[in-house]
């Protein structure tokens, strides 16, 4: 595991956090001394633990079709994660593989569990995170849900700007 920790400012100034540290003799830096890098720039040892964010919503997956529509229009989000009855992750439901689902009869009777959505593999906290952007780019996500050993949602990982 990579731990990070504060430099003591050199100056008055604000604080710097963990990821805009100092950084000298870095090719990145060649030409501005002492200026903040974030530390993804130069550390290639980043694992999904440093870029995970927490899920901002969570559906359970007997959900119904119409209730996640209404969901993700509500929060303008473009994707909800799915817990399983016993809290687990399921997956990741995305707007996209809702859109079927806007115009059809049927949708007020049928569950989230129903319908595809990406259900795993999933991403580990320890996966080294440039493993975790190559299958992230092959499989085309936008998110990846981070789970424990046992399945639960620990986190989830943002596509990383091309």
């Amino acid at each position: 595991m990579t731990a990070y920790q504060l430099f003591p400012a050199a100056t008055a100034g604000p604080a710097q956090t963990a990821h805009a540290a100092p950084v000298r003799d870095t090719p990145a830096v060649a030409a501005a001394d002492d200026q903040p890098v974030d530390v993804r720039a130069v550390d290639d040892r980043a694992t999904v633990r440093d870029r995970m964010g927490l899920p901002d919503l969570q559906i359970s997956d007997d959900v119904l079709v119409d209730t996640a529509i209404d969901i993700l229009r509500g929060a303008h989000v473009g994707h909800v994660l799915v817990r399983g009855h016993d809290g687990r992750c399921t997956g990741l439901l995305t707007s996209q593989q809702l859109g079927p689902y806007r115009r059809a009869n049927d949708a007020g009777s049928t569950s989230v569990a129903d319908i595809v959505h990406d259900r795993g593999p999933f991403a580990h906290a320890g996966m080294p995170a440039a493993t975790a952007a190559t299958a992230m780019r092959i499989r085309h996500l936008e998110a990846w849900p981070v789970v424990d050993d046992d399945g639960y949602t620990v986190g989830l990982l943002p596509r990383e700007p091309a």
